[in-house]
């Protein structure tokens, strides 16, 4: 079984910064915004509470 996708709400600054290609390949082109915490991404799996954005 694959390991599950940590969400990006949940992504610390470190995590940020020793993921950051992967991270920069998230918000590249953002669609969803999170209502909890304000972070944006590409599809709605990397976030809590996502809300598409027009």
């Amino acid at each position: 079984m694959a390991k599950k996708e940590k969400r990006l709400c949940k992504w610390k600054e470190a995590a940020i910064g020793d993921n950051f290609d992967a991270f920069k390949d998230i918000v590249k082109v953002p669609r969803y915004v999170c209502k909890k915490c304000g972070r944006v991404a590409n599809k709605k799996k990397w976030l809590h509470k996502p809300v598409a954005l027009e």
